[in-house]
């Protein structure tokens, strides 16, 4: 009888590790292809605290095919690549916030910026909607990339008599406001400096905080109703709870300016 049972034990499988697949969107600085974008370093980050038992695979999609893919019950899916919604926490399991994101800010060239001091308001924010009533000041928009309710629909009801062109991409964008073809640009802050640093010459940018939305993007570790993501979920909210300090976060500093930097890291 007990070698019966020994003989039983010895051929049962091993326990399968619970797997998941991590999906991002290339976005340059955040997310990259060599994985060196500071989303990237904030998920290596985490994966290398969380308990023994997962293996983890990477894949990169498009943001539409990443979103239907998570619709799959057949696989645990995670990603740190979608915004805090309300109908997203209804959808999916979230973490908590590990993005912690400056938004959409106002790029000007430095040397310029007293140019908008008289549309700020008391916060010393940019009114959008006074910006966008300034002839004299010719700004840009991504015609391919939605900014946001408020800021879409502030944009629609304007145009076309707004001073504001429509790019098709925002990669050229800094090197038309270097040459003075554009007097502002609608860019995350680390976008910016992400393209001043592929410029040979590029000006000191500014980046200013627009009052119509937040400051700050926020966003956990999302991934689809799942088992093994029931049990991932609390191990993350753990990990980050035991890290006020929000270490994942120091390489994205590198990326903004010297205000934008100012007004999202933490106080002491």
């Amino acid at each position: 009888m007990l070698l019966t049972l020994l003989l039983s034990t010895a051929v049962q499988p091993a326990q399968a590790e619970d797997k998941i697949l991590w999906l991002k969107t290339e976005w340059p600085p955040v997310f990259m292809p060599n994985r060196q974008g500071f989303g990237d370093a904030a998920l290596a980050w985490l994966i290398a605290r969380l308990p023994p038992g997962y293996t983890h695979e990477m894949r990169a999609l498009p943001l539409p095919r990443l979103l239907r893919l998570m619709e799959d019950p057949q696989l645990t899916i995670c990603t740190s690549n979608l915004l805090r919604t309300p109908e997203r926490e209804k959808q999916f399991l979230i973490s908590r916030d590990i993005m912690r994101m400056p938004a959409l800010g106002l790029v000007v060239r430095s040397a310029d910026a007293k140019d908008f001091q008289p549309l700020l308001d008391a916060k010393g924010m940019v009114e959008f909607r006074r910006l966008l009533q300034q002839a004299a000041l010719d700004g840009a928009v991504n015609q391919n990339r939605s900014y946001g309710a408020v800021l879409d629909g502030l944009l629609r009801d304007t145009l076309p008599d707004a001073p504001v062109t429509r790019l098709p991409k925002t990669s050229n964008m800094v090197s038309m406001l270097a040459a003075k073809r554009l007097d502002w640009l609608l860019l995350y802050p680390f976008e910016a400096i992400w393209q001043t640093r592929q410029e040979q010459t590029a000006p000191v940018l500014s980046v200013l905080p627009i009052a119509e939305i937040p400051t700050v993007n926020l966003g956990g570790v999302t991934c689809n109703r799942t088992p093994v993501a029931a049990r991932l979920v609390p191990a993350i909210d753990a990990i980050l709870a035991a890290h006020p300090d929000e270490p994942w976060l120091q390489p994205m500093y590198d990326w903004l300016d010297p205000e934008t930097r100012q007004r999202v890291r933490p106080k002491p």
